[in-house]
């Protein structure tokens, strides 16, 4: 009698704190610790295997005098890899993204340093910012989360979204074809233009 008040609650505890250390254990969203940068750029590779010729590699993230695009993705996240998938069967996404954006797709579920490259080619400066503090600066919450900036590297537009092709094909147009500058930095006032160019497809 004593054995079932005492050792069983005891042991209902044990196997409830294992199974948490499983899922702890097995959650793909966790900062994982990368300490060379061979490492990190073998990451980035699997991170986005089949499309290293649309995402550039994230040690050194600059506009190279494109609009730069920065996709925040993590391990396990559905909506990234449907992204992922899309840009793979689209042709015209693959080719608008090598030619009218420096892209860059970066995993938050690990812990990279970045040389983030910005300005103008006269006063270009070069940051050495970690993945965790990159993600904080862009206020990032919810994956996939796009991330648009000009040519000198000021933020355009931060979409948190996954998008159709159809509609992710018409935001890439947006930003490519200067659509936004009427808008003359207003974040909000973009981000509303964007919104009935979306509703107008």
């Amino acid at each position: 009698m004593l054995y079932s008040y005492v050792f069983l609650p005891f042991m209902r505890i044990i196997s409830i704190a294992a199974m948490l250390c499983a899922l702890w254990l097995l959650s793909g969203c966790k900062d994982q610790k990368v300490d060379s940068s061979v490492e990190a750029s073998e990451l980035d590779k699997k991170t986005y295997a089949g499309l290293e010729d649309v995402f550039n590699d994230t040690s050194t993230i600059e506009t190279k005098g494109k609009y730069m695009l920065l996709i925040f993705g993590a391990n396990g996240c559905t909506y990234c890899e449907n992204l992922k998938d899309d840009i793979k069967a689209h042709k015209n996404l693959r080719t608008m993204l090598k030619e009218q954006f420096n892209a860059y797709y970066i995993n938050t579920s690990y812990s990279k340093l970045h040389t983030f490259r910005i300005g103008e080619s006269d006063t270009l400066q070069d940051h050495a910012i970690p993945t965790r503090q990159l993600a904080q600066i862009y206020r990032i919450g919810p994956t996939p989360t796009l991330v648009f900036a000009a040519k000198d590297g000021r933020t355009i537009l931060t979409y948190p979204s996954y998008l159709p092709p159809k509609q992710f094909s018409a935001l890439l147009e947006f930003i490519a074809q200067g659509s936004w500058q009427k808008a003359n930095g207003d974040e909000k006032q973009i981000a509303t233009m964007l919104q009935k160019h979306l509703q107008a497809l």
